[in-house]
């Protein structure tokens, strides 16, 4: 069974130990992962209340190509994705295409499903979110976003 660690400033984090990303306010303090994956299904993009776009979509057959702060084990077959764009803190913009059953790279900050919140397009599945700049990037259909 894989336990939360306590961070002495952030408190519960799935991290195994703190990393430069944390200091950000858009980190969940969660390990970073990169993964290769099929995109299952497609939500329609999204504007929060504070205005910041984003693109939603679930990925499944989750392939790990490696894992910073934790266990790869860690990881399931199935995630939520969250890609913010537009602004100076996400992507420039939104990622053009994005089809079902294509396949999709990612490295992002991964919140497991005990720890992600469920909402708009997420039924409650593991997060991976925060994939730009500084911690992440999405290689789709030969283009490279970060």
């Amino acid at each position: 069974m894989i336990q939360s660690q306590i961070h002495p400033h952030f408190g519960h984090t799935l991290a195994d130990h703190f990393m430069d990303h944390h200091r950000d306010p858009l980190s969940l303090h969660g390990p970073v992962v990169h993964v290769k994956s099929i995109i299952k299904k497609v939500e329609e993009d999204i504007q929060n209340d504070q205005g910041d776009w984003h693109q939603h979509f679930i990925v499944h057959s989750i392939q790990v190509i490696d894992i910073v702060g934790a266990d790869k084990s860690l990881v399931t077959d199935e995630a939520f994705c969250a890609i913010r764009y537009g602004d100076n803190l996400g992507l420039k913009e939104r990622i053009p295409g994005l089809k079902e059953g294509e396949e999709i790279e990612l490295k992002g900050e991964y919140i497991d499903k005990n720890h992600a919140l469920k909402g708009i397009g997420n039924p409650g599945d593991p997060v991976i979110h925060f994939t730009h700049h500084p911690v992440g990037f999405v290689n789709y259909q030969g283009e490279h976003y970060e």
